[in-house]
């Protein structure tokens, strides 16, 4: 039989097959694919989700949708549980692209009930049932907070090892990827449309969103995005994303 080694299940021609597991931050998997599509819910924890040029930023509210050979990676502060269904091609009746969802209650049972059925379970009416009751509920999906990432593969190892708190600056990232300044400024401009700067600010401040969605205070916020008052932060996010952190907070029901 068949085993996806990274989701932990063997295959067995199930429409769709639950899996909970549990990850610590040495072993979540690097980025990968599943033939099957996945619905993923990390419930303790925000989480990022890297797909291919955007980064999903997920609070513990929130379910995405990953598409059939979607590459993606899965990450969060610490360890996290991973409540995940994984569907045959065409099994669900969700979009094509990565997709987050809100999950009320209903959702929220409807997806741990089934995530955590047996292979006797799958082969009851009622899961079939209980699936397409979640499928419907899932009619609604909301956008989460997302973060373009550039196409450069180089410019792409810039901006992960930011977003993970690697403050280096022009100088240290030109000279690693053996370019001058202002070859690496145009490459920059070329692929994200902004300068050096606005740039890396806008990482920075990427880094203060899954603080705030797990609750955390602006002070704390924004130390996670580098800056030493929680005045400066404020001004920062509120110029770069037209809210306070505080809004976003609300908006994403903590």
């Amino acid at each position: 039989m068949q085993r996806d080694e990274i989701g932990g299940f063997a295959e067995d021609g199930s429409p769709v097959i639950g899996r909970i597991t549990s990850f610590t931050p040495g072993t979540m998997p690097e980025a990968h694919a599943h033939w099957r599509g996945q619905l993923a819910w990390c419930p303790d924890r925000p989480v990022t989700v890297e797909t291919g040029r955007r980064l999903h930023l997920l609070s513990p509210g929130m379910a995405i949708w990953l598409p059939p050979t979607h590459r993606h990676r899965i990450q969060a502060e610490g360890a996290r549980k991973s409540v995940n269904l994984y569907t045959r091609p065409a099994a669900a009746p969700l979009p094509k692209a990565p997709t987050s969802f809100p999950l009320e209650a209903l959702e929220a049972e409807l997806l741990r009930t089934l995530a955590g059925s047996s292979r006797a379970d799958r082969q009851e009416p009622a899961f079939a049932r209980l699936t397409a009751v979640l499928w419907d509920r899932l009619a609604r999906p909301a956008p989460a907070p997302t973060l373009p990432l550039p196409a450069d593969p180089r410019l792409r190892r810039i901006a992960l090892a930011h977003l993970d708190g690697v403050d280096h600056s022009l100088d240290h990232w030109a000279a690693a990827l053996a370019l001058s300044r202002r070859s690496l400024q145009r490459l920059v401009r070329r692929d994200t449309g902004q300068n050096w700067a606005t740039w890396m600010r806008d990482l920075r401040l990427a880094r203060a969103i899954a603080p705030l969605m797990a609750g955390k205070s602006v002070q704390h916020a924004a130390h996670a995005a580098g800056y030493a008052t929680a005045s400066g932060f404020v001004a920062a996010f509120h110029a770069a994303h037209g809210i306070t952190p505080g809004q976003l907070q609300r908006r994403m029901e903590i």
